[in-house]
């Protein structure tokens, strides 16, 4: 994969997302009929909490700042996550949410090929390059999703 099919990738996902999301009226977004009660504002917060977090992660693995060791568990993370977006409103959420995808673009345009490729780049990646971080919390995390969108 290069950089090019990467950001077609994205688009394509976000475009999937999109349409969804289109389908429905701002009613059956606020209904708490997902798994674990969350709705479709919560999933479209959930989706901006990773998309802002992984800007972060580049950001710090950009100034040798490593994450740290102990960060939370993935089901903690997403609890966080769902409990500091509970107060806001619809638009709120939908503004954020634009906000962090759009930040996610502009990084991976604007990223070297080396940051996003190289497997050995960063040390915390694990020997797999960056831009798995990115498509797994872009089009494959709205992948994993889209059931939860046409239900």
């Amino acid at each position: 994969m290069n950089k090019a099919e990467l950001l077609a990738n994205i688009r394509s996902g976000r475009l999937q997302l999109d349409v969804a999301l289109a389908r429905l009226s701002e009613e059956q977004m606020l209904v708490p009929s997902l798994h674990g009660d969350w709705s479709i504002k919560d999933l479209i917060a959930h989706f901006g909490f990773w998309e802002g977090r992984i800007v972060t992660l580049y950001e710090q693995l950009m100034r040798d700042a490593e994450p740290a060791a102990d960060e939370p568990a993935l089901d903690d993370l997403n609890a966080q996550a769902y409990a500091q977006h509970q107060a806001q409103t619809l638009d709120e959420v939908r503004r954020e949410e634009r906000a962090a995808y759009t930040q996610l673009i502009a990084l991976t345009a604007n990223a070297s090929d080396d940051d996003l490729f190289n497997p050995q780049r960063f040390a915390w990646t694990q020997d797999k390059p960056f831009a798995e971080w990115i498509a797994n919390n872009t089009y494959g995390h709205y992948e994993e999703h889209a059931a939860d969108l046409e239900s």
